[in-house]
């Protein structure tokens, strides 16, 4: 739809016109009742390919009819945290199918937590994520959708390039919390540990060039136009990073989501929230001084620009 409305250059037959505009206005008056009932609930609504596998039990029909349209309704269960999410979820989905069957019989509401869908990345099941990454966005007003479309064909591309080296995939925790962010980040983990032609920090400068550049085509394929942040880490620094008690790895293995995960992020993961993983006080110090340090570096600057400007100030007018 958004290729039909935004592409002028193309020549569409007629019929085929007729057929997304009236496909357009449903899912129009969709979305529109469906907010209407379950506006704080819905997180994001998009078109899915129809071959969904069957994990939640809501196929109800074996055979799927050539002609069904699959409605992706992701729901944000935090937002009642009284209620049993998968009764909020139930019931959405009732009210959906009635709304749903009134405008089109062939489109088919597919339901799902945001946990479930966390849950699921956790597991090492990437199904769904393959699906938003081919849907057409209908609804996004925190844009946790086109992130994780433009996350998800990033990694394809990244894991199609680099095979075995991409060790772990891994979306910034505030992709999942469905908060309105004006950027994305995510972080690559690249094996170096067979790498013998070249250093290792020639090898990240060269992988990070090579990502980075494939994250501006992953932003032309999706369309999405928010700032995309790629962090690369080579697998040794990784290691090194958490052995070293470094801040920014323990936010990274706290609040992250694995998109792909060859078995290096979430053993990491589970020991950190089994509080095995413990900061030396030597780290806590160092960083503690750097922490001074950059205070006493800013206190400077201001000093200097201050006296500068005291300095102009009295010889302008002095002249």
């Amino acid at each position: 739809i958004h290729m039909v409305n935004e592409t002028s250059q193309l020549t569409i037959p007629e019929d085929i016109k007729k057929q997304f505009d009236e496909l357009k206005n449903k899912l129009n008056k969709i979305k529109t009742a469906l907010l209407k009932e379950f506006d704080k609930l819905i997180l994001g609504i998009a078109l899915i390919p129809s071959n969904l596998p069957d994990t939640s039990g809501q196929e109800k029909q074996k055979e799927q009819n050539k002609k069904r349209i699959t409605l992706l309704i992701l729901i944000d269960e935090q937002q009642n945290k009284n209620q049993n999410p998968f009764a909020i979820k139930d019931k959405l989905i009732v009210e959906a199918e009635k709304i749903i069957k009134d405008i089109d019989e062939n489109i088919f509401p597919y339901a799902v937590l945001k946990f479930e869908l966390v849950e699921s990345c956790f597991d090492g099941k990437y199904d769904l994520l393959q699906m938003i990454s081919l849907s057409a966005i209908i609804y996004d007003p925190t844009d946790m959708l086109a992130a994780i479309k433009i996350a998800e064909v990033h990694k394809s591309m990244s894991i199609k390039k680099f095979d075995k080296y991409i060790v772990s995939y891994v979306a910034a925790g505030s992709l999942f919390r469905g908060e309105k962010s004006n950027d994305i980040d995510v972080y690559i983990v690249v094996d170096d540990t067979d790498v013998k032609k070249m250093s290792r920090f020639e090898l990240k400068d060269k992988l990070r060039a090579i990502i980075i550049s494939m994250g501006m085509q992953a932003k032309e394929i999706t369309g999405v136009q928010k700032d995309f942040h790629i962090q690369v880490y080579i697998l040794t620094d990784f290691w090194e990073s958490v052995k070293d008690a470094s801040p920014v790895i323990f936010t990274f293995l706290r609040d992250g989501v694995p998109l792909f995960d060859r078995g290096v992020f979430m053993p990491w993961k589970l020991l950190l929230k089994m509080g095995r993983i413990r900061p030396s006080p030597e780290a806590i110090d160092m960083h503690m001084e750097v922490g001074e340090k950059s205070i006493e570096l800013a206190r400077n600057r201001l000093l200097s620009v201050v006296s500068q400007d005291i300095y102009y100030g009295i010889l302008n007018p002095a002249q």
